[in-house]
């Protein structure tokens, strides 16, 4: 039976209220309820995370063992309420590398480092009003679309008290686009 997020797993990837970390963060997002625990295992292990990790998760109450069910459909409790990794569209480079944590062979890092830096940014700066420029960072696959959002992202992170901050990040992201990697094909 595939794992499933518990309540609490889907509380602590909302609201990271017990501070795990970011291998433990990586595997809590590949449990979708749909994959296997095998697979997951295989996954995280690729993306760098311990195998201990998935024990670590179920031991601490945030992942659990689909309860076997007749023909009936997942409670809230049981499904989660991100969607599958799957599931999400358009396919790109950038799904894969999520899923793996930036390591898969062929994987520009800088520009996914970059990417997680600019997202990191606007979540935290502009929950509500960066959900525009989330998605689009999200869909963007190279350099050039992801150094065509830059002026937009600096509007959404710019406040009066934390302009140094938000320069530092910008300054260290144009730094991350301009060193050399693998660039994905349009």
């Amino acid at each position: 039976m595939p794992p499933v997020k518990t309540a609490a797993g889907q509380d602590e990837l909302t609201h990271r209220s017990r501070g795990l970390g970011q291998r433990h963060r990586t595997l809590l997002l590949l449990v979708d309820g749909r994959r296997s625990s095998a697979e997951v295992r295989r996954l995280a292990q690729q993306a760098g995370v311990p195998d201990r990790c998935f024990d670590e998760l179920v031991s601490l109450g945030l992942v659990a063992p689909r309860a076997p069910s007749s023909s009936r459909a997942p409670g809230p409790e049981e499904s989660s309420l991100l969607p599958s990794m799957q599931s999400l569209a358009p396919e790109s480079v950038w799904q894969d590398s999520v899923a793996l944590g930036g390591r898969e062979a062929g994987t520009d890092g800088p520009l996914e480092e970059a990417r997680a830096l600019l997202m990191r940014a606007v979540r935290s700066e502009a929950p509500v009003t960066g959900t525009l420029t989330l998605l689009k960072l999200r869909r963007a696959t190279t350099r050039d679309d992801v150094e065509a959002l830059l002026d937009e992202v600096e509007q959404r992170i710019r406040k009066p008290r934390k302009l140094i901050i938000a320069a530092q990040t910008m300054r260290h992201v144009r730094h991350l686009l301009s060193l050399p990697g693998a660039r994905a094909q349009p």
